[in-house]
């Protein structure tokens, strides 16, 4: 199971069970979206380095 379906699978629990408390759904989530933040960060410092081109991945405004 991914991190997206565990997360909404907890959240619709969550949601679906009675957890009137909008607070407390707001810091579970926000705890876990910090945790797969920090979990992203270790993993790239293990991992190997990405060289992208040197292309501009942005667009300008006139959608080039």
């Amino acid at each position: 199971m991914t991190f997206i379906q565990q997360f909404e699978t907890e959240l619709t629990n969550k949601l679906e069970n009675g957890t009137d408390n909008t607070l407390a759904i707001v810091r579970w989530a926000s705890e876990k979206v910090l945790e797969s933040y920090r979990n992203g960060i270790s993993a790239g410092k293990k991992g190997t380095q990405v060289i992208r081109k040197e292309e501009n991945r942005r667009r300008d405004s006139s959608g080039k």
